[in-house]
């Protein structure tokens, strides 16, 4: 019990420790850090008072929380809300489709490629781009499922658009999903109809506010991934009989799968695995009883990742594209370009030179390279400055609610063509398009409610940190009996966490945080949540 509070009030202290120094820069300083300029966006306000601005939809939000907690909660309140929340989240496919119909364009960058590509499997062609799949092996999952999908549409007679709209289509699917998700592990979790619906609301405006569903790539396809994660070890944890493993390896296989779509989605799982071990290893008194419970877990988990191992090997035959262990640029590759300061950490082609430089030599004599590289930096760099380096890349990375729009390459290389003729793709265009004339409107909003979002994650961090130093104050249990609450937040601090030291180590930017908004969205939902019930707890 006293391990147990000691471990969730470490954890949120460390996540309060790392980003709040980052949040106090991207308010006090923002644009004004000397990082990558491509990187920078400009809305109508500065941080300063968009966080004014937020704080007051932040009050407004805890005033509708003290009064949506007391919807009553019964079997009609549940099932009426569940009702409920199906219907939006099919109403809100349809309207990002919609949408989608017309802002959609063709991207110049890697996103293009792997549309090409995926287009050219279709054709009977290989996938091209040279040696581009043998180095970034992290693009071929992606490249699979869009050849899979443009297949589907362009063999179905009846298919009434272009075959590409299809992975549109299929991104709106995912982003339907993870709101519905978010809201019933939400609502398995607190049993509190008001707060589950207000983690749906939420989520349906971040998500359908932002434009990435319109890109097909491993930022918006694998998006449900984390959330349907932690959905499934809700549910896990909640289940008493022995096929409770069944979902164990259900959890195990789908965040593996997440990965191997994104890595940033291997996070996740890493942090249930992380937080179920502790709370495995501190229930009850019988250690002999723990060990064997832990050992069965970790052979599920074993199953589990070897199954998503021969998935992903499944997906490589499929396409006809064979691993190259050599050229794989591997971890050292992006940790190596992490550190450039041209970039500020970004996107950068040293380590892809790097590999291109070594084609033929064994991968040792590589990342023995690389390595050395990586010292250079760091040496160059000295202690203060590799600190200095890490908060910049870091206001980069959180200092932006549009998650890199326009940032990448040759963003919008061309519209589809003859998709609508609805009177709102003008209107749209104009507020999600770089040219557009309300273009700035869409960057305010959207990095508004991204503050928001980043203000309710230090509320919940801090709400934890308190309740695990009360528990020690008191020699209790922070944990009410037969609840996961505490468990499920530790998971989520842990995983913002994991996040957060990904994007700060390797590669990054903002747009590699996407894939987990959803799951830093509920966190901060919970938040607030925490926030206003500190009374009873």
């Amino acid at each position: 019990m006293k391990l147990k509070n000691i471990s969730m009030a470490a954890f949120a202290a460390m996540l309060l420790m790392l980003f709040f120094p980052v949040f106090y820069h991207v308010i006090m300083y923002g644009n004004n850090m000397n990082y990558n300029p491509d990187h920078k966006i400009y809305a109508l306000y500065g941080n300063r008072v968009m966080l004014a601005l937020t704080l007051i939809g932040v009050l407004t939000f805890l005033i509708i929380i003290y009064f949506a907690r007391k919807i009553p909660v019964n079997k009609y309140t549940v099932a009426g809300f569940v009702g409920i929340a199906f219907i939006s989240v099919i109403w809100f496919y349809m309207a990002n489709v919609q949408v989608s119909m017309c802002i959609p364009f063709y991207g110049g960058w890697d996103c293009g490629m792997v549309a090409n590509s995926a287009r050219w499997l279709y054709e009977g062609k290989d996938l091209g781009y040279d040696d581009y799949y043998y180095i970034f092996t992290n693009n071929v999952p992606i490249t699979w499922l869009l050849h899979e999908l443009y297949s589907f549409a362009s063999e179905w007679k009846g298919y009434p658009y272009n075959p590409e709209f299809i992975w549109i289509q299929f991104q709106c699917a995912m982003h339907a999903l993870t709101v519905f998700l978010t809201a019933m592990t939400v609502l398995l979790i607190s049993k509190n109809v008001g707060l589950s619906g207000l983690v749906l609301i939420v989520n349906m405006i971040l998500l359908g506010l932002s434009p990435w569903k319109v890109i097909p790539y491993t930022d918006a396809a694998p998006i449900a991934f984390p959330i349907l994660t932690l959905f499934l070890y809700v549910v896990f944890l909640q289940m008493k009989s022995r096929w409770k493993y069944l979902l164990w390896f259900m959890v195990c296989l789908v965040g593996m799968l997440g990965g191997i779509m994104k890595a940033t989605c291997y996070v996740t799982l890493i942090a249930i695995v992380i937080v179920d071990c502790i709370w495995v290893m501190l229930q009850g008194q019988n250690a002999v009883a723990r060990m064997k419970e832990l050992a069965v877990r970790m052979a599920v988990l074993a199953c589990g990742i070897a199954l998503a191992v021969c998935c992903r090997n499944g997906m490589y035959s499929a396409i006809d594209y064979e691993y190259d262990y050599d050229m794989d640029i591997g971890w050292t590759g992006f940790l190596y370009d992490g550190l450039n300061e041209e970039s500020t950490g970004a996107c950068s082609k040293d380590g892809y030179d790097i590999v291109q430089n070594f084609a033929g030599q064994p991968r040792e004599q590589r990342e023995e390279f690389v390595l050395e590289g990586i010292k250079d930096r760091i040496a160059e760099k000295g202690f203060m400055g590799l600190l200095d380096f890490w908060l910049r890349k870091q206001v980069m990375t959180y200092n932006d609610g549009t998650f890199s729009w326009y940032q990448e390459g040759f963003f919008n290389a061309k519209p589809y063509e003859n998709l609508t003729d609805s009177s709102l793709k003008e209107p749209l265009r104009d507020f999600y398009w770089l040219e557009g004339d309300n273009y700035l409107q869409f960057v305010t909003i959207s990095h508004g409610v991204w503050l928001f979002v980043l203000v309710g994650i230090l509320v919940e961090a801090g709400m934890v940190l308190l309740r695990a130093l009360q528990a020690l104050r008191k020699r209790t249990d922070a944990e009410r009996d037969g609840s996961c609450e505490l468990q499920i937040s530790t998971v989520l601090i842990l995983t913002f966490i994991g996040v957060f030291l990904f994007v700060m180590l390797f590669e990054g930017r903002a747009r590699y945080l996407y894939t987990s908004v959803p799951v830093f969205a509920t966190m901060a939902v919970t938040g607030f949540y925490k926030l206003v019930n500190i009374k009873g707890h």
